[in-house]
């Protein structure tokens, strides 16, 4: 849908359909009983597309293959930039010829202030020539309610060890701890 949005309406109108679309499926109080095939679906698109001041015919281009040739290309495109072990987002700096990194991924929402300072770090960080990367498995859930977190909570620590997220206090985890540290 994101294709077809840019391909009739313009680049600019693809932050509004997000928002639109995202705030709903992640961070309304009925984001926890949305499955992801609802998220998905043309009904529950369509008036949020409405929302954003877009036609819900739109919503047609998600059962139109036709349409996932580009953003699978685009994918293609940006873990040549990254490598193919990085994840998503990827952000890129100085096209074209500038670098990308997967990221940043945070959280939580940051204040006006705070999101200034960080895109500055992060820019800082990008250009560095020697700068590949920093990384931290150990992450809090985004501060999302489709998470289980409310506004002004912090998510629970969990350990996306290999893209896959598992509880900090996973009895696997402890054992390779402890198997690591020598213990039994």
């Amino acid at each position: 849908m994101a294709a077809r949005t840019r391909a009739e309406h313009g680049r600019r109108a693809v932050g509004p359909r997000y928002e639109a679309i995202g705030t709903q499926a992640f961070d309304s109080a009925a984001a926890t009983t949305l499955g992801a095939e609802e998220r998905g679906s043309r009904e529950f698109v369509e008036p949020l597309l409405g929302q954003a001041g877009m036609p819900a015919g739109l919503a047609s281009a998600l059962d139109d293959t036709s349409w996932d040739g580009e953003p699978r290309a685009e994918t293609y495109e940006a873990l040549a930039l990254t490598g193919k072990d990085a994840g998503t987002p990827v952000i890129r700096f100085g096209p074209p010829g500038g670098t990308a990194f997967c990221g940043p991924v945070i959280s939580r929402l940051p204040s006006d202030q705070a999101a200034i300072r960080l895109r500055d770090h992060v820019v800082g960080l990008a250009s560095f020539p020697g700068f590949a990367e920093l990384k931290r498995s150990l992450r809090e859930r985004p501060q999302l309610r489709s998470f289980g977190v409310s506004p002004g909570e912090t998510g629970i620590q969990e350990d996306w060890h290999g893209r896959s997220r598992r509880l900090k206090k996973d009895a696997s985890a402890n054992k390779t701890a402890n198997t690591l540290r020598g213990e039994q």
